[in-house]
């Protein structure tokens, strides 16, 4: 697991297969969680750090997709 995806000070971490993390300067701001995750994990990584956003999309793609505009939309 690592780094999937870094813009400017934002990143989108793989925390476990199916989990990701949107970080900014290494803090925590989202999760997004694909079908692909372990219900178990899943549960554990999105009650840890008491993170608001947590966006469920289908694929890896939508992972990608999710983030680059959670980004954008911070940008403005």
């Amino acid at each position: 697991m690592g780094i999937t995806q870094r813009t400017g000070r934002w990143t989108l971490d793989e925390k476990a297969p199916g989990v990701y993390l949107i970080k900014r300067r290494g803090h925590l701001h989202a999760k997004v969680v694909t079908a692909d995750s372990d219900p178990d994990d899943a549960l554990d990584y999105l009650l840890d750090d008491g993170v608001g956003s947590v966006y469920e999309v289908d694929c890896e793609e939508a992972v990608r997709e999710r983030f680059r505009d959670y980004v954008a939309a911070r940008a403005r």
